[in-house]
């Protein structure tokens, strides 16, 4: 089994043509079966991810003494993450074989929505002569450009105002990771990021020459998250399929990289507001049956329990186990 290709120019195109609306519908039969799908032609200059993923090589070419100056903190999920030392956010399992570079939406120290919550704040920048900031923050529009698109073109088929998710995008706290995976030997139970589900909106992952993605097909069956150099993979989280009522899926996927290379990656999670309560929009489906999500509680809570003397305590989080170990 393979992940479903859709195929999204058209979604830049006028909403009301028939090509949009096959588009659409391609779209949302992917995220409704399996949750994930591969989308090509999606708008984004090549020149934009190069230039990330030499910056991303950039930063982990650095000596990790220079990284170190910024490590991560609770109650500031900015900077670096020394390989091995976050959790499973269940306080369940060994830590993941990754190093990390967070960045968070950048908003200025001053801003007044900094006081009210307090995850909002300006990014940490590895300490190096290089321009990371540049590369990243152009990729980072690219795909809040794409986000968006993509949002719309769902709340077509599932028939909801798309302003109602749009509007609670101004001031997100959506985030990215740059990511490091050493190679590690070729065991199923040395996971690079052990195997969990998205809580955030959308997620997009540039194709990745090294590969070690799997996600979980409905029979729990793990199969490779293959992409072509031209694609991105796309997939939904945990505050979709709650706004969808349980019609789009948030799948568990892993990542384990057996391929004797270094693997770096750049995953970009599409956020709302601290502020927003995600409930379904629709009536739910058969079955589903989830709390809403309040956004800010959600996310403090998923950042802080990643530190490994700290497990989840809320109630609205479908963490699981997925088969991690």
């Amino acid at each position: 089994m393979k992940l479903a290709t859709v195929d999204v120019a058209a979604l830049h195109g006028p909403t009301e043509s028939a090509s949009y609306s096959k588009s659409a519908g391609e779209l949302y039969s992917a995220l409704s079966q399996i949750g994930f799908a591969v989308i090509v032609n999606h708008g984004v200059d090549q020149k934009t991810i190069d230039d990330i993923r030499k910056a991303v090589a950039t930063v982990f070419a650095t000596p990790r003494e220079i990284l170190m100056r910024d490590m991560v903190v609770k109650g500031n999920y900015r900077g670096f993450v020394p390989l091995g030392y976050f959790t499973p956010n269940s306080g369940k399992g060994n830590a993941d074989q990754y190093e990390a570079w967070k960045l968070h939406n950048e908003t200025a120290a001053d801003d007044p929505i900094c006081a009210a919550c307090s995850l909002y704040g300006p990014n940490k920048w590895p300490r190096i002569d290089a321009d990371i900031r540049t590369p990243v923050m152009n990729y980072w529009r690219a795909l809040t450009r794409v986000s968006e698109i993509l949002i719309v073109a769902l709340c077509s088929k599932l028939e909801i105002n798309p302003e109602t998710i749009l509007a609670s995008m101004t001031n997100p706290l959506t985030n990215m990771t740059l990511l490091n995976y050493p190679p590690m030997p070729p065991q199923d139970d040395t996971w690079g990021i052990h195997p969990h589900k998205d809580f955030n909106l959308l997620t997009l992952l540039a194709h990745d020459p090294i590969g070690g993605l799997e996600v979980r097909d409905r029979s729990e069956n793990w199969i490779n998250a293959d992409c072509p150099p031209e694609g991105m993979v796309l997939n939904v989280g945990d505050m979709l399929e709650l706004w969808s009522g349980g019609r789009l899926v948030s799948t568990p996927h892993r990542v384990l990289n057996r391929s004797g290379k270094a693997r770096q990656s750049f995953p970009f999670f599409s956020k709302p507001r601290f502020d927003v309560v995600v409930e379904p929009l629709l009536e739910p489906i058969a079955g589903f049956n989830r709390l809403p999500l309040h956004v800010g509680t959600s996310a403090a809570d998923i950042w802080y329990s990643n530190w490994p003397d700290t497990a989840s305590t809320d109630p609205t989080q479908d963490l699981g186990n997925y088969g991690a170990n």
